[in-house]
This record gives structure tokens, C-alpha cells and sequence, in this order.
């Protein structure tokens, strides 16, 4: 018998021990001698005994538990009325900090400096930031206000790390805290480097749309200069075209004034190259 004829007869044997209702999960059968064979007589005896039965759902559900007496039920509601937390805001701000350890983990957001760090230090720190940033819109106050933070931080992470490490061999005491304490101090410089460049790329965009609309200025003046330049020069040259016609008129006078036939001269002096006299000219002799 070859192995395909094998996997059939096994298959064919689960089969029938599934209808027959037992698992399915039969030893390797002997091998039959072909299909037909075992269809029609199967080993019952091969086939192993049920298991026992599961358990009832009854016994597996949970016993009730008696009901609770008035004044066990009325001790419950006057304990629990102790404790609804704090009340006042400034209570909720207080309780909301009860679970800052070391205070690298921003807490809803916001900044909180330790009772054992200095305040004077960190706002000398910020005023130091502003002075040298010089922040013109509240998108870079936000931005140097948090490269503050950031930078206090890191700072702070620095210091606690310090607390990991043996005064003596400076081998670290801690490392679970040691290796936390790197995390945030790592956090924290690559937030301050975020904010800087962020700072920077705000105010080159400023500057290069102011020095834009300063260029646009530059160039709307210079256009108007250029057409003020050409009108002035159209009006001097009307001037000296002008100068030029009085003066030839003054010349003309004169000569008329000095030699009595010099019209006559002139006008022949036309007729023989065959021009014409200029009717203004004609005018002014007469």
C-alpha cells in the first residue's frame, strides 16, 4: 500500500469515529488492505473510550452573595461622600501633582519648576533667550519660551542622572533610573533643537517677505523717478529747440535791419534752387 492510500484509509477513519461521537484524535491505524475493506468494517476496538464528561454550568456559576443590610448600605454611603477628592481649584491643581516624581514628564502640558531648583535662575534664563532672539510676533514668544523650558529640562534630567552614578568609582547605582533619565534628557535636547530651527525658519521667511516688499518699493520709486527723468528732458529739449528758433529769429531781425536787400537776396536765392519761403519767415519780414 502506498502513502496515498494510507492518508485516505486514516482519513476515512476519522470520519466514521466523528459520527460515531468520540474525538477525533485516533492513534495511526494499522494499514487495511484497501479502501473498500475499511469502509465497510472499521476497528472499533482501536478506537479509545470517551473522556469524562464536563461539568454542570450550575456548579461552574458564582454563589450570590446575601443583599447588604440598611446600615451596612448607609456606612457605605457616608464613607463614600469622604472621599470625592479635592474640591477647590487651587485643591484640584495641588492633587493633580501628586504623582510628579522627578517632573520630566510634562504634566497636562505645562511646566513645572521643583521646589529645590531657582526660579530667579530659569527666568535670567529666559530673559536671556528673548534678549538675544528679540521675538516680534507671539508665535516666536511661544517658541523661545519653550527652548527655555526645554533646555531647563534637559538640564534636569542631567542633574538626576548624576544622582545614578557613584560618587567614588562613578559606576551607576540605578540603571533602570539612569537609563530613564537619558531618555528624557535626549527628549528634551532634540525639542530644544526643534524650536531653535523652527525660530529661525520663521524669522528668515520675515525677512525675506520684508526685504520683498522693500524691493517692490525700491522698484515702483525708481520707475517713477524714470518717467519724471523723461519728462523733465522731453521739457528741456522743447526749451532748447525753442531757444535755438528765438535766436535765428534774432539773427534774422538784425541782418534785415543791417542790409536792406538781404530779403530780396534771400528770396532769389530760393527761386534759383527751387525751395519755397517759409510762410513764418514771410510774415516776420513783412
Amino acid at each position: 500500500m502506498n502513502r496515498k492510500q494510507r492518508r485516505a484509509n486514516a482519513h476515512i477513519e476519522r470520519k466514521l469515529a466523528r459520527k460515531a461521537g468520540f474525538p477525533s484524535s485516533l492513534p495511526h491505524p494499522q494499514p487495511a488492505t484497501s479502501v473498500t475493506s475499511a469502509i465497510e468494517s472499521p476497528k472499533v476496538a482501536d478506537i479509545p473510550e470517551p473522556g469524562a464528561p464536563f461539568p454542570s454550568l450550575s456548579s461552574m456559576t458564582p454563589k450570590s452573595q446575601p443583599p447588604l443590610s440598611a446600615a451596612r448600605l448607609a456606612a457605605n454611603r457616608a464613607n463614600a461622600l469622604h472621599s470625592t477628592g479635592a474640591v477647590t481649584s487651587a485643591g484640584r491643581i495641588a492633587s493633580s501633582q501628586n504623582r510628579t516624581v522627578h517632573g520630566l514628564a510634562r504634566h497636562n502640558g505645562n511646566f513645572k519648576l521643583l521646589p529645590a531648583e531657582d526660579q530667579a535662575g530659569f527666568e535670567a534664563l529666559n530673559a536671556s533667550l528673548l534678549a538675544e532672539h528679540q521675538p516680534t510676533t507671539e508665535t516666536e514668544s511661544i517658541l523661545v519660551r519653550e527652548m527655555a523650558e526645554s533646555y531647563w529640562l534637559a538640564k534636569r534630567s542631567q542633574s538626576l542622572q548624576d544622582s545614578c552614578l557613584d560618587e567614588t568609582t562613578g559606576q551607576i547605582t540605578d540603571p533602570k533610573l539612569f537609563a530613564l533619565y537619558l531618555r528624557y534628557q535626549t527628549t528634551h535636547a532634540r525639542a530644544f533643537h526643534k524650536c531653535l530651527n523652527d525660530l529661525l525658519k520663521l524669522k528668515s521667511e520675515r525677512r525675506k517677505a520684508e526685504l520683498g516688499f522693500e524691493a517692490q518699493r525700491i522698484q515702483s520709486e525708481r520707475h517713477e523717478m524714470k518717467k519724471q527723468s523723461h519728462y523733465w528732458d522731453v521739457l528741456k529739449k522743447d526749451g532748447e529747440a525753442c531757444h535755438r528758433i528765438s535766436l535765428n529769429t534774432i539773427q534774422n531781425l538784425r541782418a534785415q535791419a543791417e542790409n536792406t536787400g538781404f530779403e530780396a537776396q534771400y528770396a532769389a536765392e530760393l527761386a534759383n534752387r527751387g525751395l519755397k519761403q517759409n510762410a513764418a519767415r514771410t510774415a516776420t519780414a513783412a
